[in-house]
This record gives structure tokens, sequence and C-alpha cells, in this order.
């Protein structure tokens, strides 16, 4: 091969190579130029709240009775969440102490024995960014008990009682604090309706219906007024 040749066929290699090259700085540059992925939308953790009064353990929703009080509140949406709350009544500890500072015969000794249960949507009134379940909300709630009271363990055994019913529908205003944090704390008040019955069961056959006039204006008016406050704890 001549030595001519030999240089023609060196000079087009260096053009094929040259070629490739540039064909790789074109795409690298097109590359360059796409517009970067979309960031992913950021996930919020949103906790699973238990929550419980102590303090409805000394006069619960009916008269003469103790709530042992556990809630569970979980997210649902951004502004949103659903509440469900299961009590076990007992008789009150306020009503115990006066039971034993007073001379109350053991024959007239309350035994009750009873449980509630109440749900609520809660509407988060929060900024674009913020998610539920702190800050302020508005909360539709219904709540029911239902405790049987005997007076004296006579008639407990005989299961003679009387049956102590509360209905009420109300719209709760406030405030859950505790974002970024383990404990929670939960503050609310409103207004609604409430229907208290009472019935007295002789026995299995005879039900009597009672007459609660001596329970004064207030428990027997449809008006109820609410205020209360929860602790609870954060599961994330």
């Amino acid at each position: 091969m001549k030595l001519k040749q030999i240089k023609y066929h060196i000079l087009f290699l260096f053009m094929l190579n040259a070629i490739f090259v540039y064909s790789n700085l074109v795409t690298d540059t097109i590359r360059l130029k796409l517009k970067p992925l979309k960031k992913e939308k950021e996930f919020h953790k949103q906790p699973l709240l238990l929550k419980t009064n102590p303090l409805a353990i000394l006069w619960g929703p009916i008269p003469f009775t103790a709530e042992y009080r556990l809630i569970s509140e979980i997210t649902t949406g951004q502004r949103h969440s659903e509440q469900i709350g299961i009590s076990f009544l007992n008789t009150s500890p306020l009503w115990k102490i006066i039971e034993k500072t007073t001379p109350i015969s053991s024959k007239y000794q309350l035994k009750t024995q009873g449980w509630r249960i109440q749900y609520a949507h809660r509407f988060y009134l929060i900024k674009r960014k913020k998610y539920a379940p702190f800050g302020f909300y508005v909360s539709p709630t219904i709540s029911y008990s239902n405790a049987q009271i005997s007076i004296g363990l006579l008639n407990y055994y005989r299961k003679s009682y009387y049956n102590f019913s509360n209905l009420n529908v109300n719209l709760l205003l406030g405030y859950q604090f505790g974002k970024n944090s383990r404990f929670t704390l939960d503050i609310f008040s409103g207004i609604g309706y409430k229907k208290n019955t009472v019935f007295y069961h002789v026995n299995s056959y005879k039900i009597i219906p009672f007459d609660t006039k001596d329970f004064g204006e207030f428990y027997n008016s449809d008006l109820k007024l609410s205020i209360g406050i929860n602790f609870g704890w954060a599961f994330y």
C-alpha cells in the first residue's frame, strides 16, 4: 500500500471519530436542555390520636356516674378527620365519698353500670399547606349514653333498676394543640340539643316512666351546653 493511501485511510478514520464525538456532544446538550423531572409531592404523615380526660371519672354524662373514656381520631383528608369515642360508666367516686361520709345505709347505696358512644366529623379551618388534625375546627357531634342505676344490692340482684339514657347532638368549636409533638391537647365548647329519659324497671316485665321533674329545669331542658378538654397522645 502506498504512503499516500495510508494517509487517506488515517484521515478517514479521524473524520469518523470526530463525527462520533460530535454526535455524543449533541446528544448530551439535548439532554441538558430537557426540563428536570417534577419533584415528588411531599407525603405528610398524619397521626392516630388517642385521647381521654381523667376529670370525667369524677362525674359522667349521666347523674351519679363516672366516665372512663377513650377517644380515637384519624385524619381522612387535608382538612377533615373522623372521631369515635367509647366509654364505660360506673358509680362516681364523688358519690361514693358522700355515701361514706353520711349515714346512708348500705341498702340505699348506688350500684351503677353503663356505657357511652360518640361520633364526630371535624372540619379544620387551616391554611393551604397545613394539615389536620391540628388547629381550629368546627365539629358536628352526636353522643348517646345509657346507664342502669340500682338503689341497694338487693334491688341490683333482683334486677330492679332505673334506666337513664342521654342523647345529644352538638355543634362544637375547638382548637387542638400538639403539632410536631406526641402530647396533644383538645379544647372545645358548643351548643346543641339533648334528650334525657328515665324508666324504672320493677322487674323484667314491668317498666314505668320516671318523672325527672325533681332533677331540675336544666336537666329537663332540650338545650345542651358543652365545654370540655381531652388530653391525647399521637402515634405516627
